[in-house]
């Protein structure tokens, strides 16, 4: 599916951060308004995750925008997946809630779970653009302040634009 212009195309962070909110509410059983990008202005709901994608570099070498172009670009890109699972630890039984939200992340982000291929139901994927070819688990931190008990999982992730997601 061609991207309708090159800024929603290059627009990584907010295509995969939309993606991962999509797939991760379904799998963690968290509703919408429990899910959260980066740049999503919010109060504060507890549980919740939040994704956050940050791009890296391009990969070398660079390919054909599309199939049969000289046109050459880069295509390939690093990142950094980062999904930060939040619970209110004040309230009893919130770290057996909060174990259960990590632990349910941690599977929709397994190489072969449904999550960045998931359908998005007119016959494309929620992650129209882009192929993501590499999702590695990096490490998980745990912080609690105050009330609020916060674990973030973060993920290497590669992404390749699709032969035909580059814009007429």
């Amino acid at each position: 599916m061609a991207a309708p212009d090159l800024e929603t195309l290059l627009d990584f962070e907010t295509n995969v951060e939309a993606a991962a909110k999509t797939f991760l509410s379904t799998a963690t059983g968290l509703s919408a308004s429990s899910a959260f990008a980066s740049l999503d202005q919010d109060d504060l709901v507890l549980p919740r995750f939040s994704a956050m994608f940050e791009l890296g570099e391009a990969l070398d070498p660079t390919d054909a925008k599309t199939t049969g172009s000289n046109e050459l670009e880069y295509r390939k890109y690093t990142g950094t997946l980062s999904v930060m699972v939040s619970t209110n630890a004040a309230i009893d039984g919130t770290e057996t809630n909060h174990r259960s939200i990590r632990a349910k992340v941690r599977s929709a982000l397994l190489l072969n779970a449904a999550n960045f291929t998931t359908s998005d139901g007119a016959g494309g994927t929620i992650l129209p653009y882009y192929d993501v070819n590499y999702l590695r688990p990096t490490g998980t931190t745990m912080e609690i302040d105050g009330d609020i008990a916060t674990s973030t999982l973060t993920y290497q992730m590669n992404l390749v634009i699709r032969n035909d997601a580059w814009p007429a």
